[in-house]
């Protein structure tokens, strides 16, 4: 149950400020369940004294002491367990309800191209067949799916495909892709294409880099699947969907 990281929050003695909104809310209940807090009806206000207990448990993870909730904050705020000898011991002091919460929150905030980038990179992760050369290159991808053995240009036309990026509905060869979409790199997705492989890249904020391709590089086995170790672009043309 991951708590994403929604926006940085700054009390009232920031010049930046930061207005009310659900993850707030979500933050005071986890802060809360950590003892740093009080229980109570939580208010979606991160005002001076709220920010005095995010400062408490910046300083009680080891970070230095600050008013502002970052994603450094975040990331130890989202590991921690609730203190033993408080209710809910041992649980994570981001609670169902609070992750429910950010969610809400991050989705209210992302732009509709960053959303579209998750639901590609959701799709590319149920990929789980091996490599199959020339793979579901037939006459239409309409009826191919993840468990399918595909390679590297017609799981990435698939995949593509199924988020209404490719522009057709038939698998093209990895050197198609070199002149397909935008020049250069996206801000959330770039394929990178060259005569004999394609692969995708993520980079969604909030999320770990990923790729999207069939060569494992030192992660995992061959066939398309998400990885998240880096790999060498040099070679290859970066492309990317517009407005992604």
């Amino acid at each position: 149950m991951a708590a994403p990281f929604v926006r940085p929050l700054y009390p009232p003695s920031s010049p930046k400020k930061s207005e009310g909104g659900l993850d707030v809310v979500a933050v005071k209940r986890a802060v809360s369940r950590m003892a740093l807090w009080p229980w109570q009806e939580f208010d979606d206000v991160y005002n001076e004294r709220f920010a005095g207990a995010v400062a408490e448990f910046r300083k009680s993870v080891g970070l230095t002491r600050s008013l502002v909730y970052d994603a450094k904050t975040h990331a130890k705020l989202a590991a921690a367990k609730v203190p033993k000898g408080e209710p809910h011991a041992d649980e994570a002091a981001f609670d169902a309800t609070a992750v429910n919460l950010l969610k809400q929150a991050l989705d209210k905030l992302e732009p509709p191209e960053q959303k579209k980038a998750e639901e590609l990179l959701a799709f590319c992760t149920k990929f789980n067949d091996g490599y199959c050369y020339g793979g579901e290159h037939d006459f239409t991808l309409q009826d191919d799916k993840p468990s399918d053995c595909f390679d590297c240009s017609s799981s990435t036309s698939f995949a593509l495909w199924h988020a209404g990026l490719l522009g057709m509905n038939q698998a093209q060869v990895s050197g198609w892709f070199k002149s397909w979409g935008e020049a250069g790199r996206g801000t959330y997705v770039t394929v990178h294409a060259a005569d004999d492989h394609v692969w995708v890249e993520f980079t969604i904020p909030g999320q770990r880099w990923a790729r999207f391709d069939t060569s494992p590089h030192g992660d995992g086995p061959s066939g398309p699947r998400v990885r998240h170790k880096t790999r060498d672009a040099s070679r290859f043309v970066s492309r990317h969907p517009r407005g992604l």
